[in-house]
């Protein structure tokens, strides 16, 4: 296994935690790993300025089926 095998690639960005957390578990629900970065210290942070302030990331290999099962649960 290669460093590049774990390597994690940002396919969403969300205003906050929660739908970031949403997203995580409608992929993981298709079969796609996820990691959303800070979930797991609770960081509900609210959006400032507009600003993204949630990462959705999925492995390298996984970047093409977590996109197409974004776009059919209707994420932007």
């Amino acid at each position: 296994m290669t460093a590049d095998d774990d390597a994690l690639v940002t396919v969403a960005t969300f205003g906050n935690s929660i739908e970031a957390s949403l997203a995580r578990g409608a992929l993981e629900a298709a079969g796609i790993p996820a990691f959303v970065p800070g979930e797991a210290l609770g960081t509900f942070s609210p959006n400032r300025g507009g600003l993204p302030v949630a990462t959705l990331q999925v492995r390298v290999e996984d970047v093409e089926r977590a996109i197409e099962e974004l776009k059919r649960i209707g994420h932007r």
